[in-house]
């Protein structure tokens, strides 16, 4: 068994990513011949990350990350920032693509109906835990970016993150029929939501809950300002324009932080020490 730990504690990096490729991937083919089935699952990186936290760390290391999953004393500022803001940036998204003739604003049709933004609790909540953030965010916000930035800054670590994220959809890119995710706009969209995802889980201490309501306001609000225009003319457009949008977010703040992303803030959940050989 401790030849087993020290494997995985010395490759957690490695064996983290090729699982949660490979637990989230393994439909994929079959998917290339059945396009309308799932290319792909969600849970890979959430059972990637207790794993090989467990493997590599033992018992304490996946109980510090559950407490992380449910770590809800937050600034409210930094609340406000993860819930709402997702929702602000698709509003100014809506009106910008109005205002500049990509779309009508007849086109956005049932994201400006009342009732759409009645069910938004509902839709946030199915949207968090069926449609990936949380299964994602344990994974990638959890595990995999404090354990880069325990040894590399903040912005090489979210590179890394944002690029293994990126090519961790690409089932659904490839493959998914109704071209909901344009690829270009969407990995633009990926990489600056993996800023801010840093910067919120820095500067709330650690807090994966943080990172799980921002992905599932992000998702929520993509989804009720782009699903009413798949399939018109303007839908690429209005991609970009999102995407355009949370790049000019991620970089203010980047530039806010110095490039740190809140990194001066020590994370709640500890340090994991390696065991020795």
């Amino acid at each position: 068994m401790r030849s087993y730990r020290t494997w995985f504690a010395r490759h957690r990096v490695g064996a983290f990513v090729v699982l949660a490729f490979g637990l989230s991937w393994w439909p994929w083919p079959f998917a290339l011949a059945h396009p309308d089935s799932e290319a792909m699952l969600s849970f890979g990186p959430v059972v990637a990350a207790v794993l090989v936290a467990a493997l590599a760390d033992g018992r304490s290391a996946v109980v510090s990350l559950a407490r992380s999953v449910v770590q809800w004393r937050v600034a409210r500022s930094t609340w406000a920032a993860a819930a709402v803001g997702p929702f602000a940036l698709a509003g100014l998204t809506g009106v910008l693509a109005v205002a500049f003739g990509l779309v009508d604003a007849d086109d956005f049709g049932d994201a400006l109906a009342l009732s759409t933004w009645l069910a938004v609790p509902l839709l946030m909540l199915a949207t968090g835990l069926l449609g990936g953030p949380l299964f994602e965010e344990v994974g990638w916000r959890g595990f995999f970016l404090p354990d880069l930035q325990r040894r590399h800054p903040a912005l090489w670590s979210t590179a890394v993150v944002g690029s293994v994220w990126a090519c961790w959809h690409l089932p659904l890119l490839i493959t998914e029929p109704s071209g909901q995710r344009p690829p270009l706009p969407f990995t633009v969209w990926v990489f600056a939501q993996a800023v801010l995802l840093t910067w919120l889980y820095n500067t709330s201490r650690g807090s994966v809950l943080i990172a799980i309501v921002f992905h599932t306001a992000a998702n929520t609000a993509g989804r009720i300002l782009l699903e009413p225009l798949v399939g018109e003319t303007g839908f690429l457009g209005v991609w970009w324009l999102m995407a355009t949008l949370y790049v000019t977010a991620a970089a203010a703040v980047i530039r806010r932080t110095g490039g740190h992303l809140g990194t001066t803030i020590q994370p709640l959940h500890h340090t994991i020490t390696r065991r020795q050989p």
